[in-house]
């Protein structure tokens, strides 16, 4: 029932089962036995096409990096309208007729023209008209560079130490959090007899899997996962927002991991290619931005590299734009 005024004491006229009228026709019977699985039937219904719509975008965003519909979480008037409404409404048609397939849709999007586009298509007179017309390039007339996320970001450091270990199954692991974390949060300190309260760091082996896997608390962050915009998680988020601030920088310049993960790139590197400079350059390059060096790149880092280290090198690597961008 109905309480007015929220008082359990008065209870006024009782609420049906039912959907919000927008959405009629709804469900054909929602008052008997069985109720969630006609909700379940109508809202996968090939003749539905809001489900496939939101989840097309959802997917559509996660490889663009901006949803057609920008407002992944509203669809409604107070949302943003779609960009491309009829592309929407045929990547949602042919993701029903595909069996709600998320792999089949994905092979769409990765195969498609617009995801082979880069961020200096065609001539310069092209791009600054375009430029002019469409500065955000929401009409997909080029590629929008993207930064990693938080999690993608500590995988590709640990994938450049080749420590990167595949682990589908298992229990999650603890990463290890500073002192002065554990010291904000006095339950962590505070632990009973049953081990539900503390914080129990994991083997520093343990760690080396996708951030995917870590523990995470409600109410305590990852400090480097935090530095680059890892949501809060008590609260949903449908698009992560992307800063650029200064202790970015200082975290990937300075941060434990980041002097492992170089130390143990360079070993790799030395003991594949030996002590020739050049191919020191080469290699660095190409192991951590997947491309070899131009010439005024290798004439800059090859001082560096006998002056300061094939570590300093990769740490300067790691911490270049290129490294935690996807273009």
């Amino acid at each position: 029932p109905v309480l007015a005024a929220g008082d359990a004491d008065q209870p006024k006229q009782k609420v049906s089962p039912g959907v919000f009228t927008v959405f009629q026709p709804g469900p054909s019977d929602l008052q008997g036995r069985g109720r969630r699985e006609a909700l379940a039937a109508w809202l996968t219904a090939p003749e539905n096409p809001l489900t496939a719509r939101v989840i097309v975008n959802r997917v559509w965003q996660q490889y663009f990096g901006e949803g057609l519909v920008r407002t992944a979480d509203d669809f409604g008037f107070s949302g943003t309208p779609p960009t491309h409404p009829e592309l929407l409404d045929w990547l949602a048609a042919k993701f029903v007729a595909d069996g709600w397939s998320v792999k089949r849709l994905t092979r769409v999007l990765v195969t498609s023209a617009a995801w082979k586009q880069d961020v200096w298509t065609g001539d310069a007179a092209t791009r600054e008209r375009a430029a002019a017309l469409d500065p955000e390039a929401r009409l997909l007339w080029r590629a929008r560079p993207r930064r990693l996320s938080a999690e993608q970001l500590r995988d590709s450091l640990l994938n450049a130490a080749d420590w990167l270990r595949e682990s589908p199954a298992g229990p999650p692991v603890w990463p290890e959090l500073p002192p002065e974390v554990l010291q904000a949060n006095p339950a962590f300190l505070d632990d009973n007899a049953e081990k539900t309260k503390g914080w129990y760091p994991s083997p520093p082996e343990a760690l080396r899997v996708r951030s995917l896997r870590l523990v995470q608390k409600r109410s305590v962050k990852i400090p480097l996962m935090e530095t680059f915009d890892l949501p809060d998680n008590f609260e949903s988020c449908t698009r992560r927002q992307e800063s650029t601030v200064a202790p970015q920088a200082l975290t990937l310049l300075n941060h434990p991991l980041t002097a492992e993960v170089c130390a143990e790139a360079a070993e790799r590197i030395t003991a594949a290619v030996g002590g020739s400079p050049e191919a020191k350059v080469e290699a660095a390059f190409r192991l951590l931005l997947q491309r070899s060096p131009t010439e005024e790149e290798s004439a800059i880092c090859r001082p560096l590299l006998e002056s300061r280290g094939l570590v300093e090198l990769c740490r300067a690597l790691v911490n270049t734009n290129e490294f935690i961008t996807i273009d």
